[in-house]
């Protein structure tokens, strides 16, 4: 059984490629349809965010993995030359060790980062009451749910709740220094507009305006944290009040235009007005940040913030190394054990067909026996062939656990002539990248 990962995240493709990879959570199900469609595919599960998007499937061999790559270049309206050189595709045990970390938040753009756990819960939900996961991803992504939470509880990896919109609010406090002058306008009251807003108010925010599409949301979110809340078509000239605008929404589109900001422009006399877009994809259009004291920053441009805090979590990184490097251990163990399981399958029926043969030529020739006398025959038969069968299938599960397991098993079925259903037991733990995707 092959086990693997196709993606990108925010290490091997800027942020203008991954907005158009982004698959957006309520567009999950109909994705997974489509890729659960092709011929090769047999588990699979699409997790998408900010700052990744990650095929995980499994198939009875490896030949399914350009289908899949094909696939998300299909869906997502890109092509192979976009996409070289920023895919990965890790598999067997490199693919579980790839998800654990996704899980604990050390591949994460913001190390530790606490929303990253509840966003691979929720693409296992989804996959998995849509019959998308089975017998190989239902384990693997329970147990890398317990192993981010091993993380947050074991070390002090998610200390501080630090996360993009912290981030978003550090470079806030890093332009303005005190920020109980300043007005901020929060776009979209999504979860990340929520964690946006406390994150101001925390550092001393004490005017905050709130839009959404939905009016009720912004003003239930305002109204939780003292703030205004505005109409989503009061947007224009709400940028003429803010100091600092942080947009988190699900658009599909650039919602702030240049012209749009050009206007809030004159109508606050050439003031600076600073955005923060942490949005995936972008909330304003490229070409607003070529106007006149206007700056723009986007989701990658947070990395110096972050790094300068990375210092601080380094000895919590090495704790979520030994958690993972334990947590893939014992997965890979569990793995490579299942291939055993049609070979041992296949000694058994082997012997069992000769018992049953030889039975059928004793019947005729020893006419005169009982049913009673066979059938005690048979019995025996079945004794002596579980115990001759007893240390094989004790071997070849400690062969599958082995680094020389392909070998080994493949030795076993040929000396015993035994060729199993899933004959593709080639070790596939290796990583493997597509193009030249650097970082890993």
């Amino acid at each position: 059984m092959h086990l693997v990962v196709i993606g990108l995240n925010h290490e091997t493709a800027p942020i203008d490629l991954r907005e158009k990879l982004r698959i957006p959570e309520a567009g999950l199900t109909a994705a997974l349809n489509e890729l659960k469609s092709l011929d090769e595919s047999g588990e699979c599960l699409i997790l998408s965010t900010c700052n990744r998007t990650e095929i995980y499937a499994c198939a009875p061999s490896r030949a399914g993995d350009a289908a899949v790559r094909r696939w998300l270049e299909d869906y997502c309206g890109v092509t192979s030359a976009e996409v070289e050189g920023h895919l990965y595709s890790r598999a067997g045990h490199k693919a579980a060790e790839h998800l654990f970390r996704v899980a604990a938040g050390i591949d994460s753009l913001v190390t530790g980062e606490a929303q990253i756990l509840g966003q691979v819960r929720y693409a296992y939900t989804t996959a998995s009451a849509g019959g998308f996961t089975g017998a190989i991803l239902n384990p693997l992504f329970q147990q890398a749910i317990a192993v981010g939470k091993r993380a947050r509880t074991e070390t002090e990896i998610g200390r501080g709740a630090f996360s993009v919109s912290s981030v978003a609010v550090q470079l806030a406090k890093s332009i303005f220094g005190d920020l109980a002058s300043r007005t901020a306008l929060i776009v979209g009251a999504s979860k990340m507009g929520e964690l946006t807003i406390t994150n101001l108010v925390g550092a001393g925010c004490a005017s905050v305006l709130v839009t959404n599409r939905t009016f009720d949301r912004a003003r239930d979110l305002a109204a939780r944290f003292g703030g205004e809340a505005l109409p989503f078509d009061e947007l224009a000239p709400a940028l003429a009040k803010a100091d600092i605008v942080i947009t988190a929404t699900g658009a599909r589109e650039p919602i702030l235009t240049r012209a749009m900001v050009a206007a809030a422009m004159r109508a606050r006399r050439g003031r600076p007005l600073f955005f923060v877009d942490i949005a995936v994809p972008r909330d304003i259009a490229a070409e607003v940040n070529s106007l006149d004291n206007v700056f723009v920053y986007n989701i990658d441009d947070l990395q110096q913030v972050i790094t300068a805090d990375l210092d601080n979590r380094r000895a919590a990184i090495a704790g979520v190394e030994a958690i993972i490097a334990e947590e893939t251990a014992s997965f890979t163990h569990w793995f490579r054990g299942l291939e055993a399981v049609p070979v041992i399958t296949a000694l058994r029926e082997r012997f069992d067909d000769i018992r049953e043969t030889e039975m059928a030529k004793l019947r005729g020739k020893l006419r005169h026996l009982s049913p009673e006398d066979l059938d005690a025959i048979n019995a025996a038969a079945r004794t002596i062939i579980n115990k001759i069968c007893h240390q094989p299938m004790i071997s070849i599960k400690d062969y599958s656990s082995s680094e020389e397991a392909a070998v080994k098993l493949a030795t076993v079925c040929e000396l015993f002539g035994l060729c199993p259903e899933d004959e593709d037991t080639e070790r596939e733990d290796e990583s493997i990248e597509i193009g030249q995707a650097h970082g890993h």
